[in-house]
């Protein structure tokens, strides 16, 4: 056996810890690696089964890392189809009311302009005239004031829905909060958990370890990863809907981004008959 000494099972019984000591460095590697391995098996049905048990579990939690972090990859992928659907939304936002209305409101400002000095052409050769004139200058102003009567009330609409939606957001902030309180919270007690092995106290736990107490932990052990994989389809599940409502939200997004664009070209053609509009105005301000 290599040149190191072989003994029987009921010699190295009736060895004292010191003589197997000595017997064991005078043995071979080969001997030694296989009184390792002979250490290591189970000693019973309980600690075989505990084995088994254990095995059957590592496979299962391997298999449920790939889902977990799977659904972790595609949640933040569906984290930034989000993020870039609202910044979408803002660009709609921006042309829509910093631009389309800002020019759509010029236009309007500049329509009464011209009526108001379409009225000052006019000459009025007695009462009757005068009235009409009067009156039709009163009444472009009353226009002008109930449209933008109007649109103010639309305002204020939009306004209490943006007030909604930043109490969303803040909502959205405190959420997110918590859940960093949670990963703090998660990594304080496992760094506590390394302390206790740095310092040999987890160890003496270990010597304390009992076929039964294990059992305790190995059967622990099944239950969550049951609960595991129910949560992690849970989150799979709820990627999915969520994605497709987010995809949903991107279609109508573009579609508005055309019709702003498309209202855009309305209000510049407007704007182009204004323009000839004045033309003829100025041209009637000069002959009078």
């Amino acid at each position: 056996m290599g040149g190191g000494a072989s003994i029987e099972s009921s010699q190295v019984a009736a060895a004292s810890s010191e003589e197997l000591a000595k017997v064991v460095a005078g043995l071979g590697d080969a001997e030694k690696a296989k009184i390792l391995d002979a250490l290591k098996a189970p000693t019973s049905d309980a600690v075989a089964g505990n084995a088994a048990h254990a095995r059957e579990n590592a496979g299962k939690i391997y298999e449920l890392t790939s889902v977990v972090m799977g659904n972790k990859q595609k949640i933040y992928a569906e984290r930034a189809f989000i993020e870039e659907n609202r910044a979408l939304i803002l660009k709609n936002y921006t042309a829509a009311f910093h631009g389309n209305r800002l020019m759509a409101n010029q236009n309007t400002e500049d329509i009464f302009m011209n009526r108001r000095n379409l009225l000052r052409t006019a000459k009025a050769v007695d009462a009757v005239q005068e009235n009409f004139i009067n009156s039709k200058a009163n009444e472009a102003k009353i226009d002008f004031l109930e449209h933008r009567a109007k649109m103010n009330g639309r305002v204020v609409a939009v306004n209490e829905k943006m007030a909604q939606i930043n109490a969303l957001l803040i909502e959205v902030n405190s959420m997110i909060m918590e859940g960093n309180a949670g990963i703090v919270d998660f990594n304080s007690s496992h760094i506590e958990i390394n302390r206790k092995l740095l310092e040999g106290e987890t160890w003496t736990t270990l010597k304390e370890a009992t076929p039964e107490t294990n059992k305790e932990r190995i059967d622990a052990n099944t239950k969550r990863i049951a609960e595991l994989a129910a949560t992690a389809q849970e989150n799979g599940a709820k990627h999915d809907e969520v994605l497709a409502a987010a995809k949903e939200n991107r279609t109508k997004i573009l579609e508005n981004a055309e019709s702003i664009y498309a209202r855009r070209a309305e209000i510049e053609e407007n704007h182009a008959k204004i323009l000839a509009n004045s033309g003829r105005v100025a041209g009637l301000l000069a002959g009078s």
